[in-house]
């Protein structure tokens, strides 16, 4: 079994289920503000078969060069993947346009089936798990992912 305090800050804080599977998500893996981040290959899952989710998360190993935008995490002894609220929105977005409900647009943002799923189960897991005050959304919103997506500085 693989003890959590060895791979990362972030903890496992509970399981929403989206579509009728679970998805775990997970306290950030640093000490800034932030949302919550979720399991990638438990949200892929939700969206496309389970081939498809574990490609989806080995590609997602290759983010980044100045940044390392996924964090390992542990879950009832398993090393997990996990990703910031703004990659898991963009996986979203991806499924959803290769499903056909959307078209992608760099100057517009389109919420199709599939993001707006996992916003309302992020919405209800914060919600259950990490509730914030007003001013605590409005630091997390700012620093999405913090050193993980801002990278080095």
């Amino acid at each position: 079994m693989v003890r959590p305090e060895f791979v990362t800050k972030a903890r496992f804080v509970g399981v929403v289920e989206i579509k009728g599977k679970p998805v775990s998500f997970f306290s950030p893996p640093h000490e800034e503000a932030d949302f919550l981040w979720v399991d990638l290959e438990q949200l892929a899952q939700v969206f496309v078969p389970e081939d498809a989710a574990k490609r989806l998360v080995k590609h997602s190993h290759n983010f980044g060069v100045a940044s390392r935008p996924t964090e390992a995490a542990v879950r009832d002894g398993k090393i997990v993947t996990i990703v910031p609220h703004p990659m898991a929105q963009g996986f979203c977005a991806f499924i959803d346009q290769q499903e056909g409900h959307i078209e992608l647009q760099e100057d517009e943002w389109s919420l199709g089936p599939a993001n707006l799923e996992y916003v309302k189960a992020f919405a209800d897991a914060h919600s259950k798990f990490m509730p914030l005050s007003f001013e605590a959304l409005a630091a997390a919103y700012r620093n999405q992912g913090g050193p993980h997506i801002r990278g080095a500085e």
